[in-house]
């Protein structure tokens, strides 16, 4: 049980590869709803979170906000997956009205981000999930077209 771990092969591939593994991915979901969420809105809708987490996966600058929202997008497989395994774990609860599909945190969720920001981990990425969630405005979305 004491042995080394070696990590063979492209250490930068594996390393860059990160937003593939779906605790990753859910720990990205997790940040991505706890910034949203401000103020009156108590949730989040799923074209924002597609929206954000896209951008990120894509590593945009927010520079380009207004030439991403003339496109539409479509969410991924692997982003529905991450969904369902951070509900499955409770961290995520969904949320529908008015055919609206939207997401908060649960407290196991919200104890989940506030530990990562206690421990400082991965302050860049979170320091870039916080302005996308800040600068996209849930009214620039509803116009925009979600392949499903």
């Amino acid at each position: 049980m004491n042995e080394k771990v070696k990590i063979q092969g492209n250490k930068i591939k594996v390393l860059e590869g990160y937003q593939h593994n779906d605790q990753m991915g859910i720990l990205m979901l997790l940040i991505v709803i706890k910034y949203s969420v401000t103020g009156k809105s108590l949730s989040v809708s799923l074209k924002k979170v597609a929206f954000i987490l896209d951008a990120v996966k894509k590593q945009l600058p927010v520079a380009r906000l207004a030439t991403l929202l003339s496109s539409p997008w479509e969410i991924s497989g692997a982003l529905r997956r991450k969904i369902i395994l951070a509900h499955e774990k409770k961290y995520v609860v969904i949320k529908e009205a008015k055919k609206m599909v939207s997401f908060s945190l649960s407290d196991q969720g919200l104890a989940v981000v506030e530990q990562i920001e206690k421990l400082n981990l991965i302050p860049e990425l979170r320091k870039e999930i916080k302005q996308w969630c800040k600068d996209v405005k849930n009214n620039e979305l509803k116009n925009q077209h979600l392949n499903w």
